[in-house]
């Protein structure tokens, strides 16, 4: 029986077959609704189902999911996004993504909550949803090769729908690069692989036309509109959403993080503050001041932190992005020692183009460079290449051989995990990253909740598992141990319902880095759930088990839980968190804390078959038995 009951849904998932060219929709229920909420929930109880997490991530039987949550239809502040969930090439596991675009509005309008491509189409295709759900598995060939940009425009034109929202890949999914990304106008959902997913499916675009005549009913229309005032201007009084975000974006962070906190990754974590460095020549004032050209938001979005850079004289003249973000000036700047931001824009744009994880491809060529440097690899290895820090040639030309998989592009591809295990010679020390996926600018090193955060997250390195706001902001103190484990599981509860709601994790300022009476709220004046606080924290603790069953399922356990050996070992050597670092006692100490507090078994890492039970995940509970609880 379809939702009747909610409001916040179309009350259909279309599942597409590449292999076979089917087509079905799956009706959702008030319970499945009530149950798995959306976005993050939807994906993760789908593809637990649908795939087996030991096949290989490009199996045509693995699945990608395109989901949006309750807010996607509504004018709720952020929820101009969606989501997208799949097996990752690059970890192993379950892997998610979220990305600015109204094509999570668009597929609501046509009929859907989300749409799951599985199966791989013997010629390359794209989907285009439009009207009232109707379906087209599209040609693609003659996009094959096509950059992200052209391919949108082309799709546009060929649909006869300028205003059609088009999520595509680029010549890194084609080739399979593992860090491929998804792009739609310019936003990307950037991690972890999925481009690389749809290419293996040779699935090129996801289209969704503007003609779509679903509307999206609201609750509680009085309560929701008192929300919507008290949220927006909240955002409007907090310094970060209504000041710094809208005037300088995500580069705000180089000089706090850089500088006051010490804590920016620099030379391949050689350092987290090298005053040799300067990060002013990359700090978003010098891009305010020099290169900003306007102002950029996602869909309803009222923080407005998006912006797009222009290089107007040097070597890298003319050079245009929608970008850096504060992760790219990280992964390109002080990781790889480069300081120039025409450099820094110009490698930027092309990731884009080509649909590269700026994060995964800055952080893997600072390893090589490490590498290099330490006379490890030598020219041989690198095509000629002088892979020597500071290099902003090899940053950019490396594009696109990285895209096409050329020379030493295609090892780059591999990404720094891979990479370590080809080279040897002890450089697993220094590849920076948690379970395959490179570690983005948020020092584990620095703050001690990333360090458990990266080694827990069902992602591995990402900051959108854990997340590092709050101790910055010094709501949790960030050289404490003792009650880490709490906070850890806290911001994990609080990205996992955001990707569910589908909505901006900047929102953490106001709502609370961890969940709150307000996130309560929220869900139930667009669904009318009725939810207790009690419920919404059994929500999260309930899909956070889902994925990491799924994860146990693909072969992960404790042993995984880890961050680098240079954060384990090696204490920060310069700057405002000098000596600062997390031993494997005190990580295991508070691993052990963690498993406690999530019903887990410690030896193993898995959940504990009374705590999925609780949870009601009673089936997911049996399924394990067979293999791992017997």
């Amino acid at each position: 029986m379809a939702v009747e009951k909610y409001g916040g849904y179309a009350g259909k998932i279309l599942i597409v077959n590449l292999t076979t060219k089917k087509v079905h929709v799956k009706e959702l229920s008030d319970g499945f609704v009530r149950t798995y909420l959306g976005g993050n929930g939807f994906a993760a109880r789908l593809l637990y189902d649908m795939i087996d997490p030991r096949v290989d991530a490009y199996d045509p039987t693995n699945a990608i999911a395109f989901m949006t949550g309750p807010m996607q239809g509504t004018t709720m502040p952020t929820a101009g996004k969606y989501y997208v969930a799949s097996k990752s090439p690059l970890t192993n596991g379950y892997f998610d993504s979220v990305s600015g675009g109204f094509i999570g509005f668009l597929m609501k309008y046509a009929g859907y909550d989300g749409i799951v491509v599985t199966g791989r189409a013997d010629k390359p295709v794209y989907l285009y949803v439009h009207g009232k759900g109707e379906v087209e598995i599209r040609d693609a060939s003659h996009l094959w090769g096509k950059m992200t940009s052209e391919t949108q425009q082309a799709i546009k034109e060929e649909i006869g729908d300028p205003f059609a929202m088009v999520s595509a890949i680029g010549p890194a999914g084609e080739n399979l690069v593992r860090y491929a990304c998804i792009i739609t106008e310019y936003r990307a959902a950037g991690r972890g692989g999925m481009g690389a997913v749809m290419g293996s499916k040779k699935l090129k675009a996801v289209a969704v036309g503007s003609d779509g005549t679903q509307e999206v009913k609201i609750a509680n229309w009085e309560k929701y509109q008192e929300f919507l005032e008290w949220l927006n201007e909240e955002i409007k009084k907090n310094p970060a959403t209504g000041k710094g975000l809208p005037t300088y974006g995500t580069p705000i962070l180089v000089k706090s993080i850089g500088v006051q906190f010490g804590a920016m990754g620099t030379r391949n974590h050689q350092f987290e503050f090298d005053p040799n460095f300067n990060y002013e020549n990359i700090s978003g004032e010098k891009l305010n001041a020099e290169y900003l050209v306007k102002h950029m938001a996602c869909p309803l979005c009222p923080i407005g932190c998006s912006k797009v850079f222009k290089d107007t004289k040097g070597k890298w003249k003319d050079a245009q992005s929608e970008g850096p973000e504060y992760e790219t000036l990280y992964a390109f700047g002080s990781m790889c020692y480069i300081d120039d931001l025409g450099a820094i824009i110009k490698a930027d744009a092309l990731c884009d183009e080509y649909g590269l994880d700026t994060i995964s491809y800055g952080v893997t060529l600072s390893f090589l460079m490490e590498c290099y440097e330490k006379g490890l690899i030598d020219d041989s290895f690198t095509d000629g290449i002088k892979l020597n820090f500071g290099n902003d040639d090899a940053l950019v030309n490396l594009v696109e051989k990285v895209a096409l998989r050329q020379g030493l592009g295609d090892k780059v591809a591999e990404g720094s995990k891979r990479l370590a295990r080809l080279i040897g010679q002890g450089s697993e020390q220094f590849a920076i990253h948690a379970k395959g996926l490179e570690i983005p600018g948020h020092s584990a090193r620095a703050l001690r909740g990333m360090s458990l955060g990266y080694a827990t997250a069902t992602r591995g390195g990402s900051h959108h598992d854990p997340r590092p706001t709050g101790e910055y902001a010094g709501a949790s103190d960030r050289t404490a141990v003792e009650g880490k484990a709490e906070w850890v599981i806290g911001t994990q509860r609080f990205t996992l319902l955001g990707d569910s709601m589908v909505i901006c994790h900047f929102l953490e300022r106001v709502l609370g880095y961890t969940p709150t009476e307000h996130y309560v709220k929220m869900i139930n004046v667009v669904t009318g759930f009725d939810w207790s606080f009690e419920e919404l924290i059994a929500y999260c603790d309930r899909i956070w088990a889902l994925e990491r069953c799924f994860n146990i399922k693909a072969g992960m356990r404790r042993v995984d839980d880890t961050i680098p050996r240079r954060f384990l070992t090696e204490p920060i050597p310069e700057g405002a968190s000098k000596g600062m670092y997390t031993d494997e006692a005190t990580l295991n100490k508070m691993l052990d804390e963690y498993y406690e507090l999530r019903g887990y078994d410690k030896k193993l890492g898995i959940p504990k078959k009374e705590t999925l039970q609780k949870l009601g995940l009673a089936d997911v509970a049996e399924d394990l038995e067979k293999y791992i609880y017997a």
